[in-house]
């Protein structure tokens, strides 16, 4: 299954950059280009911006999280578990 568009609480991997490969949930979308955050290394307070061609989206959606969002909340450890769950996921 291939997702088209980006939508706030979707994962998405890196394809260009020092960062490729690196799982990301998307926290935010501006002018082209996608806000992301991993929870850890890049947080909600700082996310990371990259262009939408040099991401992977994937299948993985979280409406929890994109509701936390939404009200403002920042829980970077639900971010990083999240991520872990799809590690895991995309592992087995």
């Amino acid at each position: 299954m291939k997702v088209q568009t980006p939508a706030v609480g979707g994962a998405a991997q890196s394809l260009a950059g020092r960062d490729r490969g690196r799982l990301y949930l998307i926290v935010g979308i501006a002018e082209g280009e996608l806000l992301l955050a991993d929870g850890k290394y890049r947080k909600l307070q700082d996310p990371k911006r990259k262009n939408a061609k040099h991401v992977r989206l994937l299948p993985s959606f979280h409406p929890q999280i994109a509701e936390r969002i939404a009200q403002g909340k920042d829980e970077n450890s639900e971010i990083r578990a999240a991520l872990l769950q799809l590690m895991q996921e995309r592992k087995a």
